[in-house]
């Protein structure tokens, strides 16, 4: 046998970080399919490991409990959602920062349907006084209003948004109103979500528009 024909035989062995990185995407995958189809009542350990390959062991033993395992799902899939917002806005600020906020929420709909829904299930599920994982939930939101205050505050700094903008209240209504989105469409999926979004972005630039300020002297009599 020659030595090209044995290197095709070689099997490569990964490295733990990379076997443990692939069960945990695994791991996640089989936990999003298992919450859209079954609920949380119905994604136990032991399913989400027979979905994914592993044992129920190896689910336990790396996440500690369900719940530590559905704050690793909503906190995963929020980093995917994060990371697309971040790249997406890239240098800009103010209403054109906002408005790519939107068409980034559309991608990830129309992309990762199934992983919003499930991030969004475990959210609303957080209300809840008895969801462990609802400090994660709590800590993705801040993060965001965060973002959305500093890219506004940027605007006003820049000239391209009111001066007088209260930046705290508008990033909380722009959360409230995302939320409430795609809540809706989650419930009713016919929804025109594009339709929707595209409504959205443009009142965001008409809200967050500096207007001129009126000629005092206009219409006085000379």
């Amino acid at each position: 046998m020659s030595a090209s024909a044995k290197s095709v035989r070689v099997r490569v062995r990964r490295t733990q970080v990379e076997r443990t990185a692939m069960s945990d995407r695994l791991l996640t995958e089989a936990a999003v399919v298992l919450l859209i189809s079954k609920g949380i009542s119905g994604t136990t350990l032991a399913a989400i490991g027979s979905r994914a390959g592993y044992s129920r062991g190896l689910v336990t033993h790396r996440f500690g409990s369900k719940a530590g395992l559905l704050a690793h799902v909503h906190d995963t899939v929020a980093r995917h959602w994060i990371e697309r917002v971040q790249m997406e806005v890239g240098e800009a600020i103010g209403a054109a920062a906002l408005e790519r906020v939107v068409k980034a929420l559309y991608g990830f709909v129309a992309e990762a349907p199934d992983e919003i829904r499930a991030m969004y299930l475990l959210r609303y599920a957080s209300i809840d006084a008895a969801a462990e994982y609802r400090a994660n939930v709590a800590k993705v939101h801040m993060a965001q209003r965060r973002d959305l205050q500093r890219w506004i505050e940027a605007g006003k700094k820049g000239g391209n948004v009111p001066a007088d903008l209260d930046s705290a209240v508008a990033a909380e209504l722009f959360c409230a109103t995302v939320d409430g989105l795609v809540y809706r469409w989650l419930v009713t999926p016919t929804l025109p979500i594009e339709a929707l979004h595209e409504r959205l972005a443009l009142s965001i630039e008409e809200s967050l528009r500096v207007r001129p300020i009126a000629r005092r002297n206009r219409g006085r009599a000379t």
